[in-house]
């Protein structure tokens, strides 16, 4: 009986020191659906966010806040400060020794999307260099285009994916390098014709995670991931994932 209350009165420390752990960390996020985005409230929602909800609950955290920023601005912030969580961030072979992770959210496939008013097909990633590419700034896109070689002074940063696609039709930038989700995303967003896009080239697909900043600590990410482990494989996450990512 002695041993069975000192276990218990053991785990109750482990999941309190965790509740502390969490309830310290700065929770950000950007414009990406289905993952997260601003409801009609103007309050963070997605698949992301939601499941951000269940690792909470599973770790015994109280809810806590979730700011949404410009990617760049998000970027920036979890690589200065030593408590931020920002999501959902693809796990790039350039980003993978700068932060901690907890995976998997989901996957991501990276485009190059042209305009029908300069219709585009790339055959090889060399054929990237011949081409203006619009990116949003600190983007999974922008670092995959300079990871396979791309001239920097050819991508053309935009500080949100809108205006890298208001670009692209205007004829500033000849394609637009962003994950196909967001992208075609934007397109409905702005009421464009979805037939005007075509893809002209495949990027990549990439993991999408919870990153932290560098400085927290190794045991709360680990406590992180195994709740997000228990969450994944909940009923309630799969009834998530048949909201946000309905089968076709």
């Amino acid at each position: 009986m002695r041993i069975r209350l000192c276990c218990c009165l053991l785990l109750m420390s482990c999941l309190g020191t965790a509740h502390a752990g969490l309830t310290k960390l700065e929770y950000l996020t950007e414009e990406y659906p289905p993952y997260n985005f601003s409801n009609e409230a103007g309050q963070p929602t997605g698949l992301a966010v939601d499941l951000l909800q269940l690792i909470w609950q599973r770790s015994g955290t109280p809810a806590q806040a979730v700011r949404i920023l410009p990617w760049a601005r998000g970027y920036y912030l979890l690589t200065q400060k030593p408590n931020v969580v920002l999501f959902s961030t693809a796990r790039t072979e350039t980003r993978s020794h700068l932060f901690k992770w907890a995976c998997p959210i989901g996957y991501s496939e990276y485009i190059l999307l042209a305009h029908k008013s300069k219709p585009v097909q790339l055959g090889a990633v060399e054929q990237m260099n011949d081409y203006r590419i619009s990116a949003v700034r600190a983007d999974t896109a922008e670092q995959l285009l300079l990871n396979r070689g791309m001239d920097e002074t050819r991508i053309i940063p935009a500080n949100r994916l809108s205006q890298a696609l208001r670009m692209l039709v205007s004829g500033r930038a000849d394609l637009l390098a962003t994950s196909k989700l967001a992208g075609y995303d934007a397109i409905k967003a702005l009421q464009l014709n979805a037939d005007d896009f075509t893809v002209a080239f495949v990027l990549d697909a990439e993991e999408l995670c919870y990153a932290f900043s560098r400085q927290v600590d190794d045991d709360l990410v680990k406590q992180f991931q195994r709740a997000m482990t228990q969450a994944l494989a909940s009923p309630e996450y799969q009834a998530l994932r048949q909201r946000y990512l309905p089968a076709p």
